[in-house]
């Protein structure tokens, strides 16, 4: 495709208020691209990481700002048949999609030493082999796919099995792998990459983890918090953002 037939499908129909306009905003609030940037985007093959793909993407077509993108995909086994869609979409649009294939699935899931919660040890894991591929390709920022209703989610946990009040910051800067994160749809709500993503069909691959829908799942817990306060409130995700953006 050219870049006026990826600019065209990347922005879809009436998705300038929903996405494109709070996304623009985190950006300029935060500094998030920078002249020369080299950016990493971490693609899962979810939703969220194609809409940050394509978010960025956007940017480097319409802004007078010149950054690279390199979308990374941390996959859990060496089974090359599912993630050969994430590839394919990322080359239509003219980038090459760095695959790491892994063992993580074999020590998440062990059934002879099953995990209660293997969240924090996946996360843990999937960030070293990140950070150590941007140390090798000399890459200074990373992008990942994290949007408002995760941060408010992950607040909300913070509060009540931590007793802290840890937020997800929209960015922030690792020193000890000298990498800025960014999350360009921090002020972005989850219905809307939903509502993005079903109208320009993007290839979306379907999550393998089972603890996504465990009942153990704390971030699932949230979510079904959240949906219920909704009934009392619409509003409520907006309130609770509004009452913690300061500390972001």
């Amino acid at each position: 495709m050219t870049d006026r037939e990826i600019l065209n499908f990347i922005e879809g129909k009436k998705f300038s208020k929903q996405l494109w306009s709070p996304i623009g905003r985190a950006m300029h609030k935060y500094h998030m691209i920078e002249e020369g940037d080299k950016i990493a985007v971490g693609i899962s093959g979810g939703k969220d990481s194609l809409t940050t793909l394509n978010a960025l993407i956007r940017i480097q077509k319409i802004a007078q700002v010149s950054f690279e993108i390199i979308p990374i995909h941390i996959h859990p086994n060496t089974d090359k048949a599912s993630y050969q869609k994430m590839k394919e979409y990322c080359e239509k649009l003219g980038l090459e999609l760095i695959v790491e294939t892994t063992n993580l699935e074999e020590i998440l899931f062990n059934e002879e030493n099953p995990m209660k919660n293997p969240c924090f040890l996946c996360g843990r894991i999937r960030r070293g082999i990140l950070y150590r591929m941007l140390q090798e390709r000399k890459i200074n920022k990373l992008a990942l796919g994290h949007h408002k209703d995760d941060i408010i989610e992950t607040f909300l946990m913070n509060v009540f099995y931590q007793g802290n009040l840890h937020m997800m910051k929209p960015s922030y800067y690792a020193e000890e792998y000298g990498v800025q994160v960014i999350r360009p749809l921090a002020f972005v709500e989850e219905k809307n990459i939903i509502r993005y993503v079903n109208r320009l069909e993007l290839p979306v691959t379907k999550s393998d983890c089972p603890y996504e829908v465990s009942e153990q799942s704390r971030r699932l817990k949230m979510k079904n918090l959240i949906h219920e306060m909704t009934k009392d409130n619409p509003n409520v995700r907006s309130t609770i953002f509004s009452s913690i953006e300061d500390l972001l």
